[in-house]
């Protein structure tokens, strides 16, 4: 498999001013492979100290001096590092906060040894006190699932990945190449981005084993609540699992979730499967200029999930249910709005956390809302997922007249390239090309 994060870490390891790396995302997502292929690519010697697997490993770290960590780590039986022909790696490193706490220190006394550590559950980790991130020292990359052009290339298809990834957005596909990519959407829509189960249906065309490892990645997600407590109630957390992917694209309420719970007590655990990368609120914001955080209001929001394969294995959503003849139709259309949400945020910068809003407009009888807010250089985007005719688009077009500084708005939908009236109407397979808007915004 190949993954676009990788030339980051290439342009990492290639540095001068190279810092300690720290891979961040949620369980599963590549992280570890990310680490090791690294290595592989760049014919480095790799040091791998899993802190799960080698509990043991912790007792290295009871002093913050590189040297000495070093030393500790030969005890134990790890191979020595050296500077320039090795890779250090840290694997889940939430399990050793004084890990965490030491990348500080190779970064002053050793930055010559190149250092990566990875973990899932990292901000439990920082929540304990036991220790404060190295900002300034650390660099930090993001990690996703696998987004639509990645699985193409996993499936052999490099040329309509390749497409993809450098054509103009408004340009359209050559019309083969489209009736292709709306074919593999379907299954991309099925799999999701997560590695394992696009291994097995990419490599082995086993829809059934991808389905197997859905289940799986689920219910490891589920073992993890324990990890949370006591910060929440893990029975309210096993109920907003359980909930959220039925709840994608609409408003998320407290009550929706546990009418039987205070909204003091359903937040935590809404904030704890967020920060274990499970769920994502998508956050209002008025949308009037960048950032958008600016605009923010964190008591509206909507939720999306990780990944769109784990939200159909969670609705038990089967294979042929992606073969609805209007992709936007699936699950009253919440398919589509995962897949575009996981797709602009994997396609946002990698060294940022990732962040998503949506738009609305609550006035008496002109109520109005836009799936999601992109910001295209210095410009804001609405986006609006949408079947149908293009004379159904009255949120956009609310949007557009009131805010006269973002230039055009987008409709993501299963039909071809097409632009009417300041609205580009993209096909759902181009999300991923939506950051490449600047140069026609400027126009």
């Amino acid at each position: 498999m190949k993954r676009q994060l990788s030339i980051e870490l290439q342009s990492w390891l290639h540095r001068q001013d190279r810092r300690p790396l720290l891979l961040r995302g949620a369980r599963q997502v590549g992280k570890t492979w990310l680490a090791r292929e690294l290595a592989r690519e760049a014919a480095m010697d790799l040091v791998e100290v899993n802190f799960e697997l080698r509990p043991n490993a912790k007792d290295a770290f009871r002093t913050l001096a590189p040297a000495e960590i070093l030393k500790n780590l030969a005890f134990l039986g790890f191979p020595v590092p050296v500077a320039g022909t090795s890779l250090l790696f840290l694997d889940e490193v939430q399990e050793c906060p004084a890990a965490i706490a030491a990348l500080r220190y190779f970064q002053e006394i050793m930055p010559g040894l190149a250092v990566v550590a990875s973990g899932s559950l990292l901000e439990f980790a920082m929540e304990s006190g036991q220790f404060s991130l190295p900002v300034g020292r650390v660099d930090t990359l993001w990690v996703h699932p696998m987004g639509f052009s990645e699985f193409l290339l996993a499936k052999g298809n490099a040329a309509l990945a390749e497409a993809l990834d450098t054509i103009d957005p408004a340009t359209a596909l050559p019309e083969i190449a489209h009736r292709k990519a709306l074919e593999e959407l379907r299954n991309y829509l099925f799999c999701g981005g997560m590695p394992a189960a696009v291994k097995f249906l990419a490599e082995d065309q086993d829809p059934a084993a991808c389905r197997r490892v859905h289940l799986s990645i689920l219910q490891t997600y589920r073992q993890d609540f324990a990890k949370y407590a006591p910060r929440i109630q893990a029975d309210i957390a096993e109920r907003i699992f359980l909930r959220a992917p039925g709840l994608v694209g609409g408003r998320l309420k407290f009550s929706a979730i546990d009418p039987d719970r205070r909204a003091s007590e359903v937040r935590p655990a809404v904030e704890a499967l967020e920060k274990a990368g499970v769920i994502r609120r998508v956050f209002h914001s008025a949308g009037q200029a960048l950032p958008l955080v600016t605009d923010a209001n964190p008591r509206l929001a909507k939720l999306v999930m990780l990944d769109v394969g784990l939200m159909h294995a969670a609705l038990r959503i089967d294979a042929e249910w992606v073969q609805e003849p209007d992709l936007l139709a699936i699950h009253r259309g919440a398919v589509a709005e995962q897949f575009a949400a996981q797709e602009i945020l994997a396609c946002g910068p990698a060294d940022r956390e990732p962040e998503l809003y949506f738009w609305s407009r609550e006035a008496l009888n002109s109520q109005a809302e836009v799936d999601y807010l992109v910001a295209v250089g210095s410009k804001v985007i609405p986006v609006e997922i949408k079947s149908g005719s293009s004379g159904s688009l009255k949120s956009l077009r609310i949007f557009l007249e009131s805010h006269p500084q973002s230039p055009l708005g987008v409709r993501l939908y299963a039909g071809p390239h097409l632009l009417e009236d300041r609205i580009w109407h993209l096909p759902l397979y181009a999300t991923g090309t939506l950051h490449r808007l600047q140069p026609i915004t400027d126009r």
